[in-house]
């Protein structure tokens, strides 16, 4: 996880603040992962805006495929719902943060992720 808060920090926040339009949409949740976890089917859309940077796309792929792996890995489910929540996909990191409570009903980060999405803007 320390690998993704620090392309979080160093790569999104810049980006966001410089190149996330408001058409733009990170791969979706959906696209790509499968095997019994519940996600899979979904297509990335892009739309007037430029794609998120290669390092960004290089860490969702890597979490996406540690999950397809082991769709109960709670460390690239809150990965990949904090890369989610740090783009302003609110949507697409909820079900991520969930289900990472499924897995660990105890699990902190799941949880002060949740909050984060709930806290008032």
């Amino acid at each position: 996880m320390l690998v993704a808060a620090l392309v979080v920090g160093a790569v999104v926040f810049p980006f966001l603040k410089k190149g996330l339009g408001s058409g733009a949409v990170l791969p979706s949740a959906q696209s790509g992962v499968t095997g019994g976890n519940g996600v899979g089917g979904g297509s990335a859309a892009v739309s007037n805006a430029a794609a998120p940077p290669a390092p960004i796309q290089r860490l969702l792929t890597e979490l996406k495929t540690r999950l397809a792996r082991n769709p109960r890995d709670r460390d690239a489910l809150v990965g990949l719902g904090d890369l989610y929540a740090a783009a302003g996909k609110f949507d697409q990191a909820r079900p991520y943060y969930q289900r990472a409570l499924k897995v660990d009903p105890g699990y902190e980060p799941a949880r002060a992720g949740l909050q984060r999405l709930e806290a008032p803007k």
